[in-house]
């Protein structure tokens, strides 16, 4: 395949192609439960129910959908009540009028909550969904009572200095056929593909924006994920859990910004323990 600078540009790169193709072949289609709707804040929200047992709600990266966790769904559905939403212009769900933000995002995620009747939860998101995990611990402290992210960042220079310049220029077509296919089938609107992409090519090119005193007021119990090799450089997750109160960085040996799903053996246990305190 060309290369596609692989960031949160490429959960772009990852979500369409690498990730999609991952999940192929494990043998997983992705998550398997009734999805159900939910009309919130002007989307038409595409959300999974999975298990029993206190709330863990799971954030895909961007440009993806749910399926993302099709290796965390079987290990931890007896643990807990899962909720897996598309976000807002990606897999089943619509999108709004304007431009896309971590923010909106987050408050998305805090309405489907109100409408499940969930007061708190331990929140799991990777790249993109561990940023919307920052922004609705740091905006709803009371709401999330767990926080593990992988390969969040901050700040858009959390990047690879190559994946950052990459984005500056990106357009839709980037993302290439194989990445327009796999949005038509799941989109309500398979014709908005270039629309949404280039909305959320628009986001990362300035966001997030978190800052240290935002950061600390982070009251979640919270663990940060990147892989060795991830696509956000090292001392940016380093900082970042030092900005957060009494966060553990988990850097994992050998593992890229797809750790989640290359080294599920080694993160589902891992996770799990620390959910379980």
């Amino acid at each position: 395949m060309n290369r596609v600078p692989a960031s949160r540009f490429a959960v772009a790169a990852l979500a369409p192609a690498v990730i999609l193709a991952a999940v192929a072949a494990s043998g997983a289609a992705g998550p398997a439960g009734p999805g159900h709707y939910a009309d919130l804040r002007g989307l038409r929200v595409y959300y999974e129910l999975h298990g029993q047992g206190p709330a863990l709600i799971l954030l895909h990266g961007g440009t993806g959908d749910g399926r993302q966790f099709s290796r965390q769904v079987p290990a931890f559905e007896s643990r807990f009540r899962l909720i897996v939403p598309d976000a807002c212009a990606q897999g089943r769900t619509t999108d709004r009028p304007g431009p896309m933000s971590y923010h909106e995002m987050a408050e998305d995620v805090l309405a489907l909550m109100d409408q499940l009747h969930v007061p708190s939860a331990r929140v799991m998101g990777w790249s993109d969904g561990g940023n919307v995990g920052l922004d609705l611990a740091i905006h709803h402290p009371a709401r999330v009572s767990h926080l593990v992210t992988f390969g969040a960042n901050f700040s858009p220079d959390g990047l690879n200095p190559a994946d950052r310049a990459w984005g500056d220029t990106a357009t839709a077509a980037a993302f290439g056929v194989g990445a327009r296919n796999a949005y038509g089938r799941l989109a309500p609107d398979p014709g908005h593909f270039e629309a949404a992409m280039n909305k959320i090519l628009s986001m990362w090119r300035t966001q997030p924006r978190f800052t240290a005193a935002e950061l600390g007021r982070i009251r979640a119990r919270t663990l940060i994920v990147a892989g060795e090799h991830d696509l956000i450089r090292r001392e940016h997750s380093e900082q970042l859990a030092r900005s957060i109160p009494g966060a553990r960085l988990w850097i994992v040996p050998g593992a890229t910004h797809s750790v989640m799903i290359e080294n599920a053996s080694v993160v589902n246990p891992a996770v799990l323990e620390f959910l379980g305190h």
